[in-house]
């Protein structure tokens, strides 16, 4: 794919916390509309084997549009060149590569970088040491895009890797309304979400479920 990056990434990194959203490509733009009126904080756009790559950049640009007048971070899962085409903040890996500083040579010095981190504390270390901005460990509860295959990444773990490392650290999987106030009590910075905003009924209500839970605010919370 032959892009050309329209604008350099703003350096947004001091705004990695809170409420994170993927966002499978292909899903309506309402939906996603309705989310980021429901207070997401950061966006990250996923996209499917099974997309073709015009595909993902047409409707990306789309999204691109939306999230400006949000002004929200939005990231792009594993795919630097996708990243790019849609000027996006910065890029979310699941392996060790590329490294941060290639992203950052590709994308603009203000890349925003993050890892998963799945239930090695020594990738998160590894993470922060090579420049990443933020981890994500994942699934902290059983969670349907995460399969059933995948073993579940205890609290503790969450909870000393924010004793250990100075980045943000977000959890994911299985994030709930019920489920956020477990987590919050590790002091992780935000949590990362999908089906539980997506595939509410009312995606802006489902996020600011959310994000009530996630600040301790129980006069926000949706009813």
């Amino acid at each position: 794919m032959t892009t050309t990056m329209t604008s350099r990434p703003q350096n947004r990194r001091g705004r990695l916390k809170g409420l994170y959203l993927v966002v499978p490509v292909g899903t309506p733009l309402e939906r996603v509309k309705a989310a980021l009126k429901g207070g997401v904080d950061l966006l990250q756009l996923w996209r499917p084997r099974t997309v073709p790559e015009a595909e993902a950049v047409r409707w990306g640009r789309d999204v691109r549009a939306l999230i400006r007048r949000f002004d929200v971070p939005l990231l792009v899962h594993e795919d630097v060149e996708l990243a790019r085409a849609l000027a996006a903040d910065g890029v979310h890996l699941d392996g060790e590569a590329p490294l941060p500083r290639a992203v950052r040579e590709a994308l603009g010095g203000g890349a925003i970088v993050g890892y998963t981190c799945g239930r090695e504390l020594s990738k998160a270390e590894w993470a922060e040491r090579v420049g990443a901005d933020y981890i994500s460990f994942c699934a902290v509860f059983p969670s349907p895009s995460a399969g059933d295959a995948c073993e579940l990444v205890p609290l503790e773990t969450v909870r000393e890797a924010k004793r250990r490392l100075t980045i943000p650290v977000f959890a994911s999987g299985g994030i709930t309304p019920e489920t956020v106030p477990r987590v919050r009590q590790t002091g992780v910075d935000g949590v990362a979400v999908i089906s539980a905003i997506l595939e509410a009924p009312d995606p802006e209500a489902a996020a600011r479920a959310l994000k009530a839970q996630l600040e301790g605010d129980p006069s926000k919370r949706q009813t």
